[in-house]
Formats: structure tokens, sequence, C-alpha cells
């Protein structure tokens, strides 16, 4: 039996090690290699894209495959740079040779392997041209294939969306609902964290685009309940574009963010004339010289978040949003 696998392990690397340049080429003059399109349009979030090329024809022996990579200025789209062990880049590629043994495999599509490198700024959108080449068969007409990179953060509403970390303290009250203090006279808190996503709405057409964005958290410690609970409370933004500065807010509006979650109805206010009210916890950020919004974004330490559920309520201080 263990001679038997061991056969099986010498096939199997005869068919997947690539091929030295003694192994003979293929000598069928009907086979022909070419990338399946000539232009393909990716998200800048998309990740790993496969670019396909196709062999047809007759097949006998080895053929290599090579691409080469340009960035391509066109117009409105700015040359895409490549990353190369680990440098700033917009793609990276995988491998740009590959090695097949024609006679041996059973599809007539191989693929090139592109990473797409997801760099959080605002920008054009970018386009990279691949070159085909072969040795072993001939090279069809679609020898190009030009990839255009589309910019996923269109705006700074767009750069603020994704995950971030929301650290928060939670002001301690004693038995009789006084506000325990320190001796300093500031109050006892119980400082927690809380895993929060900002999503956009995506429909370019819908009016809230740009003016509201939704933050859902999955951890929120909540004391009258004495455990974890899923929160969920709505944010706005303002931003100057000359000064490239912003300001994003705790959206604190009853007719908003009124839920009900095991049993009580919760809602986010402030604190107006000694009573709570709708209003604004407003944060402020930045966007730097590259468009890229701050990693941090820190309230008005001034300002306090009231979450009130049932007739009872539970004052934060010391919002921050970090960028994961």
């Amino acid at each position: 039996m263990k001679y038997i696998k061991l056969f099986m392990l010498m096939v199997a690397a005869i068919l997947f090690t690539a091929c030295s340049d003694e192994e003979t080429y293929n000598t069928d003059a009907t086979s022909v290699v070419e990338f399946e399109k000539t232009t393909m349009t990716v998200k800048e979030n998309e990740g790993m894209i496969k670019l396909p090329v196709k062999i047809t024809g007759k097949r006998n022996g080895m053929i290599r495959l090579t691409i080469k990579a340009e960035g391509v200025d066109g117009g409105s789209e700015a040359a895409a740079k490549e990353s190369v062990n680990g440098s700033e880049g917009d793609y990276s590629i995988t491998t740009k040779t590959l090695v097949v043994k024609t006679d041996t495999i059973t599809s007539e599509v191989m693929n090139f392997e592109m990473k797409v490198i997801d760099d959080k700024i605002m920008n054009s959108d970018r386009k990279v041209r691949f070159t085909l080449s072969v040795e072993g068969a001939k090279l069809g007409a679609k020898n190009t294939l030009d990839v255009k990179i589309e910019n996923d953060e269109r705006t700074v509403y767009d750069l603020i969306a994704g995950d971030w970390l929301l650290s928060y303290s939670e002001i301690q009250y004693d038995s009789e609902g006084n506000v325990k203090q320190n001796e300093d006279g500031s109050p006892v808190v119980v400082d927690r964290t809380a895993d929060v996503t900002l999503s956009v709405i995506a429909d370019d057409d819908s009016p809230l685009r740009g003016k509201q964005v939704l933050a859902y958290t999955s951890k929120f410690y909540f004391a009258l309940t004495g455990s974890e609970v899923p929160l969920s409370w709505s944010f706005n933004y303002s931003y100057d574009e000359a000064a490239k500065t912003g300001q994003l807010n705790f959206n604190c509006t009853s007719t908003e963010t009124v839920y009900s979650v095991q049993g009580y109805e919760f809602s986010w206010q402030v604190a107006k004339n000694d009573k709570l009210a709708d209003g604004e916890v407003k944060g402020k950020f930045t966007v730097d010289e590259n468009n890229a919004v701050s990693k941090e974004i820190t309230f008005n330490p001034n300002d306090v978040l009231y979450i009130s559920a049932s007739n009872m309520f539970v004052p934060y201080v010391n919002l921050k949003l970090q960028r994961k």
C-alpha cells in the first residue's frame, strides 16, 4: 500500500510542478492563447480578481503564459500602481507566469490572479493594462486586457463607513440613585468598548445618501439588563471642503431612535434644561492631504449621551471612535 501512495505522490508532483525548459513545448499549429475579454471593471474593495486566459485548438505539450502589467492614464482614470513586496500600490499580482502542461488539463481557461488594494482614500478611478505573451502556441487577437479599478470612497460619507471601536465611560450610581463621586468630585465611571459598524446608504438616488450614517453595535453593555444587548443609532455629518474638517454627530431624536430590546423601549437622548430631549452629541474629524479621514473621532467631552429605557436612563461620557 505504501508503494501505491508513493506512486500517486510522484504522479501529482509531475502534473503540478512547473515544467523545465527541457520539456517539450506544444507544437500543434492550431493552438491559440488569448484573454477571454479585453476590458474589465472591478471595485477597489473586491479583493482577489481572476484574469482569465483562454486556450483553444489542439494541445500536445507545454505552453508558457506570461503577463506584463503597466499603469495606463485613461484620461478620467489615473495610472494604477503595482504593489511589490508590500509596497504602496493599487494592486498586486500573485504570479506573472503560468506554465501549463496542456495535454493534462481539462479546462481551456487558465487564470492569473490580481489582488485589488483598498486604500481607504478618495481618489480617481485607476487603470492597469495587462499584455499577454506566449511560448508554445499562437497569440490571439485579445492579447491585452485593460482593468479599470473603481474607487469606492466617492465622498467623505463613504470614507466614514466601516468598522470602528467605540470607547465610552458609563457613569455609576449608588443604591439611592445618586451619582457616585471620586475624591476630586468627578463622577465614578466604568470604561467600556463596543464594536461598531458604520454603514452607508448604497442607493445613489436616496435623499438620505450623504446625509446620514447608520451605526450598529453587536456588543454594547447595558446596565439596566446587566448584559450586552444589540443596540443601534444613527449619525449625521457635515463637512467643510475648504478647511478639510467635519463633524460626525450622534443623532439623538426620539422619532428615529426608539426601538425595543428585551422588553425595554430604548431611545438615545441628551440633557437640555435638566431634562432629556432630542439633540446631538458632536464629534470632530479631519481629512489629510491624501483625502483620508482621521482614524480617531473624539466627541465633545462636555456632552453626555443618554440611553433612556422605560423611564430609566444611563449616561455615557468620554465618547470616542477609533478606526479598526
